[in-house]
């Protein structure tokens, strides 16, 4: 037996694949009046944010944080995103174009209207195996990150609260 949980323990080790990052639900906080959001969240081994939530309006909205302080992402270039092989996007729904400070960038996935929410683009985060974002600093260098959407559904259900649907 002490052989088994060595051999384990030692695999584990040689294979970092099996340590990842996984998505959980935090609070952000609007320092203005104090409302609380709920946010799936994922911050990859580069340390980029993911973060996926539903605004006071009812947009959901995807939100890239970029990994340093002293990067910034270009003014008026939209990163794209590609989920699976075929999914490639650059836009929001209704092919609005990004939002896009200095430290991060937005997409709207979608609506929610009478408790559900109806869009083919979070449909794919949430049922997807990874993403892969491609995007341009200020510096005019070109960056790439990839973020695990395994566990994606569990915790943007759990942020937007039981009685929401989503549909494709």
């Amino acid at each position: 037996m002490k052989k088994t949980v060595l051999k384990s323990a030692f695999i584990l080790l040689l294979c970092p694949a099996f340590v990842s990052a996984e998505w959980n639900v935090i609070t952000h906080t609007n320092t203005n009046d104090n409302t609380e959001t709920q946010v799936a969240h994922i911050k990859n081994d580069e340390g980029y944010v993911l973060e996926i939530y539903q605004d006071n309006t009812g947009a959901i909205r995807s939100r890239l944080s970029l990994n340093s302080k002293l990067d910034q992402f270009a003014k008026r270039s939209c990163p794209t995103y590609q989920i699976g092989r075929y999914t490639l996007d650059n836009t929001s729904v209704n092919d609005a174009p990004c939002l896009t400070n200095v430290a991060w960038t937005e997409f709207i996935l979608g609506y929610t209207e009478n408790y559900a929410v109806s869009s083919k683009k979070l449909n794919a985060f949430l049922n997807g195996n990874s993403v892969i974002f491609r995007f341009i600093l200020e510096n005019g260098s070109y960056q790439e990150t990839s973020f695990s959407l395994s566990g994606s559904k569990r915790a943007v259900l759990s942020a937007f609260g039981s009685g929401i649907t989503i549909e494709p």
